[in-house]
């Protein structure tokens, strides 16, 4: 089975600007350092998967596809991946103390575990107003009204 089209938008927060989680357990203050380590972490998940999609256009393997990323000027607190608007993946990032290496020092942060995120599934139901067919209508709402206001297209 091949697809005929795959669409693929990334939102993720901007590590240009000063962000007030993660922040450094000493002062509560952000670090310049730990967002460039962010964006390390983020472009190689991120530009891996947008490579990824556009090359099986190029080759042939879809018909039509497309992946775009966008940043956004906000802190990294939860994960949500929405998929054909019928499904949602949802998960908070739990807060805790972790020491991380920046500029060559041991630093203790107030860090966002996104790998210890539960996520939680809802599933686009029959009955438009159930729980799951809403959460799924607002958080697109939310997403696309986040891409198409406030968010910026990355260029390498």
């Amino acid at each position: 089975m091949r697809p005929e089209a795959i669409r693929v938008r990334l939102l993720v927060p901007d590590t240009e600007v000063p962000w007030t989680l993660p922040a450094r357990v000493e002062d509560m203050k952000d670090s310049p350092a730990f967002r460039k380590r962010a964006t390390g972490i983020m472009q190689r998940h991120t530009l891996a998967i947008v490579d990824s999609v556009n090359e099986m256009g190029r080759l042939g393997l879809v018909a039509d596809s497309k992946a775009e990323l966008r940043v956004y000027p906000a802190v990294p607190l939860f994960k949500l991946y929405l998929i054909n608007r019928t499904e949602a993946f949802f998960g908070y990032y739990p807060v805790r103390e972790h020491v991380v290496v920046l500029d060559g020092e041991e630093t203790p942060i107030w860090d966002l575990m996104g790998k210890d995120a539960t996520l939680f599934h809802h599933a686009a139901e029959p009955d438009e107003e159930s729980l799951s067919s809403l959460f799924i209508e607002q958080s697109q709402m939310w997403f696309d009204s986040i891409w198409n206001t406030v968010a910026r297209e990355v260029h390498r």
